[in-house]
């Protein structure tokens, strides 16, 4: 996930890296970038508040804090889409190709058939507290004459440079998590699973041909059930995991980008 076009420099995924230009405190929240943080701030925000949710505090209120996260990403990967089109125009296919569009795509889709589980929104509470952590280092403390040399900005950028790499993994390894949970719920008949499942599982497939870590935490999974299933013993179970998974390697098999990326998202 990027950051919005400014005049530090920032990587094509992953927190900004470098120092911007000073600015006061007014110039600064009147850029675009600062309403893409803004959109992070919110979903930080509003993922505790619904996560408290499940603990009895504010219960009443957790469809509001679930929406809530999920406008603060709609507002937040807009930004992005926005000055790609902008910049590129408008083109569909390229435009899917994007690790941005996929986001924002989900995030519409959950916010119009919201599942109300709070793993699907932390994997945006993941990319939301990087971006949020690196914005206030090199853009908010600056504007509050708060130097880079100062002990706060030194602990958020030795924290986001250590972690950084490790957030994106986790993140596909909680993508997939998220795809088994929502089949899960659909198996069980909860109520509104089945929208929310097939849009994630269409998700999951363009992150399939995208991202390398979500390609080889799909191969661990497929290699744990293997094994408990030739553990098993019973030829019926055996014979059911070997049809689903010819399902899943012919799903797998369809590609919407002509062929995976090596790299890494």
């Amino acid at each position: 996930m990027s950051a919005p076009e400014q005049k530090a420099n920032t990587g094509a995924e992953g927190t900004s890296t470098s120092t911007a230009p000073k600015k006061d405190l007014a110039a600064t929240v009147q850029t675009l970038q600062f309403a893409w943080y803004v959109g992070h701030v919110v979903t930080v925000i509003s993922t505790i508040f619904y996560a408290l949710t499940y603990v009895k505090v504010f219960p009443r209120s957790y469809k509001f804090w679930y929406s809530l996260a999920l406008l603060g990403v709609i507002e937040s990967f807009g930004v992005l889409i926005f000055q790609t089109v902008k910049k590129h125009g408008f083109n569909a296919t390229k435009l899917l190709a994007e690790d941005n569009a996929q986001y924002l795509f989900l995030s519409v889709l959950l916010f119009i058939a919201p599942p109300h589980v709070l793993l699907t929104l932390l994997v945006f509470f993941l990319f939301s507290t990087f971006h949020v952590l690196s914005y206030t280092k090199h853009f908010i403390l600056p504007a509050l004459d708060i130097p880079e040399t100062h002990p706060l900005s030194k602990k958020i950028g030795d924290f986001v440079a250590a972690n950084n790499n490790k957030s994106i993994q986790l993140a596909a390894l909680l993508e997939v998590v998220t795809l088994a949970w929502l089949l899960v719920r659909v198996i069980t008949f909860r109520k509104r699973s089945l929208t929310p499942f097939l849009a994630y599982a269409l998700f999951i497939k363009l992150r399939y041909e995208k991202s390398a870590f979500t390609r080889n935490y799909f191969k661990q999974a497929e290699i744990r059930v293997e094994n408990l299933v030739n553990g098993s013993g019973n030829p019926a179970v055996k014979d059911a995991w070997l049809k689903a998974k010819g399902v899943f390697h012919q799903v797998g098999s369809i590609r919407f980008f002509g062929e995976n990326k090596d790299k890494a998202t």
